[in-house]
């Protein structure tokens, strides 16, 4: 009976073992944005002009600039670039991103990343990669290196993720500001996204090919997309599986400021796990005195950086802004 039941067992091992899965992302393809005008008019006719081969883009969910000086756009010693998270936009910075580089006098990036802020639909995430989501925010951040002298990056959530391995790859960034990276999703069982027949098994648990997420108010159902095809989630978590790890930590140097919503372990960030970025932040190849790591309880969100979902966003502005003066010591 052993012999009949060994074959069957390692047919079945076979079987799950070279399911689909997604392909690890390389992220070798460098910049692809070609011929990027060092004129700063051109420079925003540009990104105009690549944001308007996406017509499906939703009102304000574009990638754009924001020029310290409106009038007499100029270069400016420090550009901030926001990094959104997955199925979110720019908004999702919004006001911490504009206040700081107000603070700082700075020329600002609200960058878009690929696949994301379009009109709602059926398809919507369904084509993107890992590699693609890195791809978008590596040519926004040469882009946003002709608005100034040295590049801060802020990002959120998933954009965390995409900003760390940004930065193990690219030790010109100044500094990153972290607000709830996504180093894991806070379900363990999205680990197996990934996994050989891990999109067939998520399509078992929600019941089809979609997320459907509830808007909180109608400014989330305008600034984020809330009914997206699983693909994208997958490609997310693939990469997650292959950036997000000690190797890539180690790789970034510049200073780092992290922020996320913790009260207790019943009242903490739903999204994201609280105790992975805890867990990646003494890793970081950035020396114990250029980071800093702090919770923001009265957030009540994941999103902690706008006023569309937070509860306050005062306090996690103000500490990123003594973070950004006595740390990295902006005038």
């Amino acid at each position: 009976m052993k012999k009949v039941f060994i074959p069957i067992i390692i047919g079945l091992i076979l079987f799950f073992s070279l399911g689909p899965s997604p392909k690890a992302p390389q992220l070798n393809r460098g910049v692809t944005w070609k011929n990027i005008p060092d004129s700063l008019p051109a420079l925003a006719q540009y990104l105009q002009e690549k944001e308007a081969a996406f017509p499906q883009i939703k009102a304000n969910n574009e990638a754009k600039i924001v020029w310290a000086d409106s009038l007499h756009p100029q270069k400016t010693p420090i550009v901030f670039m926001y990094v959104h998270g997955f199925s979110a936009s720019q908004m999702e910075g919004d006001p911490i991103h504009r206040s700081i580089a107000k603070t700082f006098g700075a020329n600002l990036l609200l960058a878009r990343v690929a696949g994301h802020g379009f009109v709602t639909s059926d398809s919507v995430l369904q084509h993107v990669t890992a590699d693609d989501y890195f791809e978008s925010v590596e040519n926004q951040l040469a882009l946003a290196k002709k608005m100034g002298d040295q590049v801060i990056v802020l990002a959120t959530s998933f954009g965390g993720a995409l900003s760390l391995a940004l930065a193990a790859r690219h030790p010109e960034i100044k500094a990153l500001l972290l607000y709830s990276p996504c180093i894991a999703i806070a379900d363990p069982a999205a680990v197996l996204m990934d996994n050989p027949w891990g999109l067939q098994i998520a399509r078992k648990v929600v019941g089809g090919n979609y997320r459907d997420i509830p808007a909180q108010n109608a400014d989330h159902d305008k600034y984020w997309n809330l009914h997206y095809r699983l693909e994208g989630a997958v490609e997310l978590q693939n990469f997650l599986t292959h950036q997000m790890k000690k190797e890539v930590f180690e790789q970034v140097k510049c200073p780092v400021f992290m922020g996320y919503y913790y009260q207790d372990e019943a009242h903490q960030d739903p999204v994201v796990s609280v105790k992975a970025m805890k867990d990646m932040f003494p890793l970081l190849g950035t020396s114990a005195s250029q980071k800093k790591e702090m919770a923001f309880p009265l957030s009540e969100n994941h999103v902690i950086t706008s006023t569309i979902l937070a509860k306050r966003t005062d306090l996690p502005l103000q500490a990123s802004i003594q973070f950004l003066k006595e740390v990295v010591h902006l005038p």
